[in-house]
């Protein structure tokens, strides 16, 4: 019979390893392209509005596991063969721009008009 052993420990802690990074990876890149999906979003430029609403409505509504099978299935049929770990993390900075910039958002339109002001009076720009 099968007993729990010290292999089985060792390959979860690699997994969590890779979990960790793959996490990194997502929070990291998704963040940076959030920020930029965030100031489209609240730019006076429609076509910029435009884009980034519907990038966020697409992609908030396809569920990961199917970004997971095209950034790793669908770009190996497209030529682009990718190991699973950099498909993963691609998928998940993708999936978390689109939550992010929506976040973010909501925090710079939560900002009050008398505080852009004030900054303004202080020499902050815009």
């Amino acid at each position: 019979m099968n007993s729990f052993s010290f292999l089985h420990v060792e390959y979860l802690l690699q997994a969590a390893v890779w979990t960790v990074i793959l996490s990194l990876v997502a929070f990291v890149f998704g963040g940076v392209a959030g920020i930029v999906i965030a100031l489209w979003r609240v730019s006076p430029n429609k076509a910029l509005r435009s884009i980034a609403s519907w990038y966020i409505q697409v992609i908030q509504g396809i569920p990961l596991l199917v970004i997971l099978f095209v950034a790793y299935f669908g770009l190996a049929i497209a030529g682009f063969k990718l190991t699973p770990l950099v498909a993963a993390g691609i998928s998940f900075a993708i999936y978390c721009a689109a939550f992010l910039g929506e976040i973010w958002r909501g925090c710079i339109q939560a900002v009050p008009k008398t505080q852009w002001e004030a900054s303004e009076c202080l020499g902050f720009n815009r």
